[in-house]
């Protein structure tokens, strides 16, 4: 199946894509064209540094060699090569030379997506097959954007153990300190003798928290939790709890020979804060409490990075759902602007085949008052069949394209249910698929 035609202006910005100066996002105006042409595959668009640029694939280097006069067929630089094979020992070889002569430091610039993943499987086989030099170790940077940087550096390689958190002092007693507010007010459901204690806990996780950079204030007025820490954009209530044992009950003791089979519930002042549970991290530990081995004074620095890393992940995944969704609203504006020229060329061809409907019945009238009048050569031609034949005439000139000069017609006013037959499945009000 033939590739249909581009406009004007995809052609001409593909033209500028191929030839001219680098279009990137902060080419606003152009960025729907780029996503038609990215929808035809005849340009790719790669993101660094918080940007995409526009770049042209093979397709559309042969494209613009085949359809375009103003510029010269593009050389073999300039096309797309074929996906790399995968790396050999020699390869890597190569590659360590090169970072050797290059005084242990390689820089590559800006390197494209496909670039990095072959850089990094030469150096897994670099360390696979044992050909990094005694005593060294390789690094480096920029796995997914910026300048890709490696690094021959002597001795060993890190180790890549859990670094350890300094502990986070509890104040001893409350008279010598000035509690946090989010520690003072906090709501405790715990026995009148653990107060203090856990007073003096939240005091101090209040302050580490604060030394992290995050923010600790006290929960909303209908909320079961005791503290709230905010991580970035992410808040991540902690509730106190104590936990309880069960005793015989010897006040329902009546009389000396009764058995005491009745039992009641006594705070066993062990503490317990935990984070609220969440299916959006399965796996993780929620909870952290008084043990026989430790006390819950000694998991602060725990609790704080859990609460880190469930900010990180939340952050990494609201990235992500906002990638997905400039990704899938890029699509929808690309079908869009398809939709509309499959539009707007149906409407042309429409025009075109009436034309030309047109001019093959005005010519085979024509042909026919012809006929008609060779066929009363030598007779008298009556007065009636003279008057078939004018009219007849008269009904190809109206009807002949020809001699109105025909244009281009007019673009008709397009509106989103016009568009919906060409949108194969994308709603044509809202990116999203049926």
């Amino acid at each position: 199946m033939p590739r249909p035609r581009l406009n004007e202006r995809q052609l001409d910005v593909l033209r500028r894509i191929c030839h001219g100066p680098q279009v990137t996002s902060a080419d606003s105006d152009l960025a729907v064209t780029v996503y038609a042409l990215r929808h035809r595959k005849l340009v790719t668009t790669t993101w660094a540094n918080g940007r995409w640029t526009a770049a042209a694939t093979h397709a559309g280097l042969q494209y613009l060699a085949e359809n375009d006069t103003t510029n010269p067929r593009p050389t073999a630089p300039g096309t797309a090569s074929p996906q790399a094979p995968d790396p050999t020992e020699n390869d890597a070889t190569r590659l360590i030379t090169t970072i050797r002569q290059t005084g242990g430091t390689l820089r590559i610039t800006d390197p494209s997506a496909a670039e990095r993943a072959r850089l990094r499987r030469l150096l897994h086989t670099a360390r696979a097959e044992h050909l990094v030099p005694d005593g060294h170790h390789l690094q480096y940077t920029g796995r997914d954007k910026g300048d890709m940087i490696i690094t021959l550096k002597p001795g060993p390689p890190p180790a890549r153990d859990t670094p350890q958190t300094a502990p986070i002092a509890v104040p001893a007693d409350l008279l010598t300190i000035r509690l946090h507010p989010a520690a003072r007010d906090a709501p405790l459901p715990v026995c009148p003798n653990c107060r203090s204690r856990a007073r003096r806990i939240l005091h101090a996780l209040c302050l580490a928290a604060q030394q992290q950079g995050h923010t600790a204030s006290a929960p909303a007025p209908t909320s079961s939790a005791s503290l709230v820490i905010t991580a970035g954009e992410h808040a991540f209530p902690l509730s106190f709890a104590e936990g309880s044992h069960e005793v015989p009950d010897t006040e329902g003791v009546k009389y000396s020979w009764q058995r005491v089979t009745a039992r009641t519930t006594r705070p066993s002042h062990q503490l317990q804060l935990s984070l609220e549970h969440s299916y959006a991290h399965p796996g993780r530990r929620y909870r952290w409490g008084d043990r026989q081995r430790w006390r819950l004074e000694d998991k602060l620095p725990d609790i704080l990075r859990e609460v880190a890393h469930r900010a990180h992940t939340e952050h990494e995944r609201q990235l992500a759902r906002q990638r997905a969704e400039d990704e899938t609203r890029q699509r929808w504006l690309a079908a869009m602007e398809q939709a509309r020229t499959d539009f707007i060329e149906t409407h042309r061809l429409k025009a075109l085949r009436a034309q030309v409907h047109a001019w093959q019945e005005a010519t085979a009238i024509r042909d026919y008052c012809q006929a008609l009048e060779d066929h009363q050569s030598g007779t008298t031609t009556p007065e009636t069949v003279e008057q078939w034949i004018t009219w007849a005439r008269a009904y190809a000139e109206s009807i002949d394209p020809l001699p109105r000069n025909p244009v281009l017609p007019p673009d008709p006013e397009v509106t989103p249910q016009d568009l919906r037959p060409y949108l194969h499945g994308w709603s044509p009000y809202e990116p999203k698929r049926r």
